[in-house]
């Protein structure tokens, strides 16, 4: 009979096997396939490969999996799983990008200059409107900071800012509000 390990191992395995095996970006296998929050992973010489039924085998490595690991991983933290494999962001060949499924699709971004940080909930809906990496506040500099009730993120180029009171974003430069007047942003109770 099939088990949710033997399952998540196989898949891993595949996908691992598909980008290259021994000569992917993940290096060679280290240990074995084990538990891990709901679901598995995989440790590679140069990354890690997560599993679950819903997001299927998804590889990290350095920068991005550090932060990630740092806020928890996939036991402790609340993004949940990798839904994409790491790949480069928009901002050129020194950024990397994941995302993962928590409610309001996370993304851990990279850049050399700058480091790995977390960007969800209303700000990565404002950043994604904006044009998130490519776009008109560039790339995170820092964690989302809060004062009562408004969360701030520092972008390279700008910051966003959204009160979850007012439902209101405010912007450096300033001219960048208008164009998220009309973004309809989901209130997570928690």
């Amino acid at each position: 009979a099939a088990s949710p390990l033997g399952e998540a191992d196989d898949a891993i395995t595949a996908a691992w096997k598909a980008a290259g095996g021994d000569t992917s970006d993940l290096g060679p296998k280290q240990g074995e396939c084990y538990a891990a929050g709901d679901g598995f992973a995989q440790d590679f010489v140069h990354g890690k490969m997560f599993f679950t039924p819903a997001t299927g085998p998804r590889s990290m490595m350095g920068a991005v999996l550090d932060k990630y690991e740092a806020l928890g991983g996939p036991a402790a933290s609340d993004l949940g799983f990798p839904t994409i494999n790491e790949v480069p962001g928009l901002a050129g060949p020194d950024s990397r990008v994941s995302m993962f499924s928590a409610s309001d699709k996370p993304v851990i971004f990279w850049t050399s200059a700058h480091g790995a940080f977390v960007v969800r909930g209303a700000i990565n809906a404002a950043w994604d409107k904006l044009g998130s990496s490519g776009g008109a506040l560039g790339v995170p500099v820092g964690d989302e900071t809060y004062d009562g009730e408004v969360a701030t993120q520092a972008f390279s180029v700008g910051r966003v800012s959204w009160n979850r009171l007012t439902k209101a974003f405010t912007t450096d430069p300033p001219d960048l509000a208008k164009q998220l007047s009309d973004l309809q942003v989901p209130i997570d109770p928690t």
